[in-house]
């Protein structure tokens, strides 16, 4: 019960840090902006993409391709993310004051561990769509941005800008 708990807890925190990689690789040119200025999570920011476009040289082709991409990522994963949303509320329900009933939470964290990977899944596949359209070149500067990012999507301050 343990390792299957921990197992859920790290694919979660999998799934966060490589949406955030995957959308725009320029989350920290956001820190310091509030909140109401961030995009929702899984939804780039104009800024991320600008970023991601310009970090990588894409042609215009290109990044009407890519901007294609993301918005279709989304739109497939909004209904995974609200699903996610109504599991969690089921979930804290389901203990609130102290109440357990096992099966139940059982049941709630099997179905998010199965949207999780399907989320993971989906993720791998953009990404792959993404660095197909990529030159050589261009993939060598997404795998040293990919490196920077580090396990997980964290990262440090941007990149100097060009």
């Amino acid at each position: 019960m343990r390792n299957r708990l921990l197992i859920i807890a790290a694919a979660a925190v999998l799934v966060i840090g490589a949406t955030v990689l995957a959308l725009g690789h320029g989350m920290a040119g956001m820190h310091g902006q509030g909140p109401e200025r961030r995009p929702a999570p899984g939804r780039p920011g104009p800024e991320m993409v600008d970023h991601l476009i310009k970090a990588l040289t894409l042609n215009a082709d290109q990044a009407t391709q890519i901007k294609a991409l993301l918005t279709a990522f989304q739109t497939n994963e909004e209904p995974r993310h609200q699903k996610m949303h109504e599991l969690e509320e089921q979930r804290e329900a389901a203990t609130a004051n102290g109440q357990f009933d096992e099966a139940k939470v059982r049941a709630n964290i099997n179905e998010q561990a199965t949207l999780i990977a399907e989320s993971m899944f989906e993720h791998e596949k953009l990404k792959s769509k993404i660095y197909a359209l990529l030159t050589p070149e261009q993939r060598v500067k997404a795998d040293e941005m990919h490196k920077r990012m580090g396990p997980g999507g964290h990262h440090g301050p941007p990149p100097p800008s060009e």
